[in-house]
């Protein structure tokens, strides 16, 4: 019964998570920014996992109408773990190539994602505005 509850629980929290949509099946967690002005779709590609490195996805969007734009300012991602008050390793995001080699507009793969232990994680994505302020969305 009490597996039954847990795996009930991380259901829950997954569909949570998992609001606006898919990609190729895999659920897309949908982060708002600047009042809705400004969105971030991200996509685990694999993970998260532990002991293994994970990697995320994010595109950025357009909030009006979801066509692709470019973060307004540099962004960073960073992982937390609230319950032990620790952080990673340093994540590394790269530009997101089409088949010529040409970046595609606001794609981004974060990689050096690696949760080093098992339990509850924050994935902090920190949008840095040009006139300095900042702005943090949590992936739970």
């Amino acid at each position: 019964m009490k597996s039954l509850i847990i795996a009930f629980g991380m259901l829950l929290g997954g569909l949570a998570h998992a609001h606006g949509g898919h990609d190729h099946g895999t659920p897309m967690t949908h982060l708002t920014f600047a009042n809705g002005a400004i969105h971030a779709h991200a996509t685990w590609q694999s993970g998260p996992e532990v002991s293994n490195e994970s990697l995320l996805k994010i595109e950025w969007k357009n909030g009006a109408d979801h066509s692709p734009t470019e973060p307004p300012g540099a962004f960073e991602v960073a992982l937390w773990m609230p319950d032990m008050g620790h952080g990673s390793a340093p994540t590394q995001i790269q530009r997101v190539l089409d088949a010529q080699g040409q970046p595609l507009t606001g794609v981004y793969q974060i990689s050096n994602i690696y949760f080093v232990m098992g339990g509850d994680w924050d994935v902090n994505v920190t949008l840095t505005y040009q006139d300095g302020s900042k702005e943090t969305q949590v992936i739970k």
